[in-house]
């Protein structure tokens, strides 16, 4: 009975560690062919960001010269939230001196960029709206 318990846990141990690699693979949404707006800056801060050792995955949105961003962290890395964040932004600000960046580890604005790049891959929005959106989400990242 001992020897199918440890039997047991040395599965579950190894088949935990396997699971770490996963998160390699993960490719930011690139809009700059798709969308209404030109998504350039947004496209290449996300990859900035996301090269960084601590992001997994990555949300983002520009209009004009603001950029947008979140980015999900690594479970552990939670407890360094400003230091990724300043760190995000300013790699962003040294390639993009003149835009205005907004970058935030909220999940609430992680979803709504989630839904409004999927909004600008499927073409389903308006410059007007965009602005509009992203206007509110400033005013969430500040407040």
């Amino acid at each position: 009975m001992k020897g199918l318990i440890n039997g047991i846990l040395v599965l579950c141990f190894l088949s935990g560690c396997q699971m770490l690699g996963s998160e390699q693979d993960i490719r930011p949404l690139q809009l700059s062919q798709n969308a209404v707006i030109d998504q350039e800056y947004a496209d290449e801060a996300k990859e900035i960001v996301l090269s960084m050792e601590e992001v997994v995955e990555i949300k983002g949105v520009s209009n004009k010269a603001d950029i947008y961003l979140a980015p999900r962290v690594k479970h552990f890395d939670r407890f360094r939230l400003k230091e990724i964040r300043k760190y995000g932004y300013d790699s962003v600000k040294k390639r993009y001196p003149d835009a205005t960046v907004h970058v935030s580890t909220d999940q609430k604005i992680f979803m709504k960029l989630e839904k409004l790049e999927q909004e600008l891959k499927d073409r389903t929005i308006s410059e007007k709206r965009l602005e509009k959106e992203l206007k509110k989400l400033d005013e969430m990242m500040k407040g």
